[in-house]
């Protein structure tokens, strides 16, 4: 797409001073020439489309702008289902919202590519460093390459799980977007959803139910607002509790959303 030289918000076009004027305390945008906008009207206006709705939501083209890492196979797959979750847990309702989800769950996902959570680790010691459960490296040698053990043990009473022999684990890992995880976790989404994810919860690794499951996850935790606060790292520390991925996860919000507000000055309906 032929963008014009940007102006001085880093979009299209310049901000005419008196285009920027509001109407009915709406600030208006003037994508042709005019005059160099002051910082105000700048703030003002970045402000403005940052709290302005997604208009028709998602397209295939703008969520590959948006996640440019996703594989054009994965894209076409997932344009009608984030659309349909997102518009009902209501991310779609400003740019923040919808930006910092896309940049959550391409990070969780791997690009909308990895839909069930990886457990399978080669390395007793890295695996000791990660899961609590498990208190040497000596222990550790015993689920290298078996993923299958490994949940069963370290999610063992946890989040509505029976113990180890149970096999709740195994059975609710980590699936969709946002990593639903744990058998308290499956059954309120079932509960809210009236879809048996408890008896199948493999329907949480399919696209329809992995979106439905992320979207329903944040506006269960109050992301939305959070989001629209720009709470960025409450909001990071609401899926994941370590930060240690926060400025990766902020890479992808902040390219998200630079494309949604493209896509919002360029709307003749705007």
């Amino acid at each position: 797409m032929g963008w014009r030289q940007a102006g001085p918000l880093g979009f299209p076009g310049h901000i005419d001073d008196h285009a920027a004027m509001t109407r009915g305390g709406v600030p208006h945008r003037q994508l042709a020439g005019g005059h160099r906008a002051g910082s105000q009207s700048d703030k003002s206006l970045r402000k403005y489309l940052e709290l302005h709705p997604l208009p028709g939501g998602l397209t295939l083209t703008l969520l590959r702008q948006a996640m440019p890492h996703v594989r054009a196979v994965d894209a076409n797959t997932w344009v009608f289902p984030l659309n349909a979750a997102c518009r009902r847990f209501e991310i779609t309702q400003s740019l923040r919202r919808m930006a910092a989800f896309l940049g959550h769950i391409a990070h969780e996902s791997g690009s909308l590519h990895n839909l069930e959570e990886n457990l399978n680790y080669k390395d007793p010691q890295r695996l000791n460093k990660i899961f609590g459960a498990i208190k040497t490296d000596k222990e550790a040698e015993a689920y290298v390459n078996n993923p299958e053990a490994l949940a069963n043990k370290v999610y063992a009473n946890r989040n509505g799980n029976g113990d180890t022999a149970s096999g709740d684990g195994w059975r609710y890992r980590g699936r969709g977007l946002i990593q639903l995880t744990g058998k308290a976790n499956y059954a309120a989404f079932a509960k809210d959803l009236n879809v048996d994810v408890v008896k199948d919860p493999d329907l949480v690794a399919t696209p329809r139910y992995a979106a439905l499951s992320a979207a329903w996850f944040w506006k269960k935790h109050r992301l939305n607002q959070l989001a629209d606060a720009k709470m960025y790292q409450a909001v990071s520390r609401a899926i994941n509790k370590s930060l240690d991925s926060f400025p990766q996860r902020e890479a992808k919000r902040k390219r998200a959303l630079e494309a949604l507000c493209r896509a919002v000055l360029a709307d003749p309906r705007i």
